[in-house]
């Protein structure tokens, strides 16, 4: 394409945007309030597995040693729960601090704690697995490694809650997938719409356009250019309704994460690109008939 063709169809592209400014307007707030719901569903995704995850790196295990155990055997213990598969840290707790930790835990003044003649607890150890290890399946195993070692009473790391929560943590997923599909084939079917009409109203000038002589290409370029000019701006006005929507939020609920740049200038790319392909396929169909 030469130059002065180049220069041609983008000064066309901008006169048609222009010339139509009324249905452009209209256009591209609709495609920015169908493209709100998207981002609007993304960012509570993003926030909802962020807390999932946060969650699940604070999972601990505890592993309790028997009563009386002497000092250089816990310490061989601890050794050897450094060297075991999976695990990051280990953390040392005497029953002192258990029962000061639970005494906070419980409140003072408790009745339960008062009427005790001597601690109850045992000394433990605080375990924190690496990436990866942390799932039921996972912990049962280092668990029941664990448990077997000498000097060792018990291994606990809430099992039944743990499992119960990977169950709704897979459910979410599920469901928020689900949801995801149709509210991204809902907005791709109002866009696609929103184009179309926009198309069919410039139907005059295609015609007139055909009549004169100009070529597929003279007249498809301008309105791929149209099209992903709507995408770019509408997809901006989106991402500026969510972070109105962000700020009014982040009163009410703390560490509410926005979605990051890199991820907004690829949302901004896809509309524009979604833009000019249902412009295009939009206008083939009409150039056929």
């Amino acid at each position: 394409m030469k130059i002065n063709e180049f220069r041609y169809i983008l000064d066309e592209s901008v006169s048609m945007l222009w010339r139509r400014k009324t249905a452009n307007l209209i256009s591209v707030i609709i495609m920015g309030l169908s493209l709100l719901i998207l981002v609007v569903f993304l960012m509570v995704t993003l926030n909802i597995a962020g807390f999932i995850d946060k969650t699940s790196k604070e999972t601990r295990m505890y592993v309790y040693l028997d009563e009386g155990l002497d000092e250089e055997r816990s310490r061989e213990i601890q050794v050897k729960l450094l060297s075991e598969t999976g695990v990051e840290e280990v953390v040392f707790i005497s029953r002192e601090e258990a029962l000061v930790d639970f005494r906070e835990t419980l409140g003072e003044g408790n009745e339960l704690l008062d009427a005790l003649d001597s601690n109850p607890l045992p000394d433990a150890y605080r375990l924190k697995l690496k990436e990866g290890y942390v799932s039921s399946g996972m912990m049962d195993a280092i668990a029941g490694r664990i448990a077997a070692w000498e000097g060792v009473e018990e291994v606990r790391f809430g099992k039944r809650w743990f499992e119960k929560g990977e169950r709704l943590v897979r459910s979410f997923y599920i469901i928020d997938l689900v949801l995801g599909l149709i509210v991204f084939l809902s907005v791709i079917f109002v866009i696609s719409n929103t184009v179309r009409l926009t198309i069919f109203n410039s139907r005059a000038t295609i015609d007139i356009l055909k009549l004169v002589g100009a070529t597929n290409r003279y007249i498809e370029i301008p309105f791929i250019i149209e099209g992903a000019l709507q995408g770019i701006v509408s997809s901006i006005l989106a991402v500026g309704l969510l972070g109105v929507i962000h700020a009014f939020a982040s009163r009410y609920i703390h560490d509410l994460v926005f979605i990051r740049l890199d991820a907004i200038a690829l949302f901004v790319f896809l509309c524009a690109l979604l833009g000019a392909v249902g412009s295009y396929a939009a206008l083939r169909r009409f150039l056929r008939s």
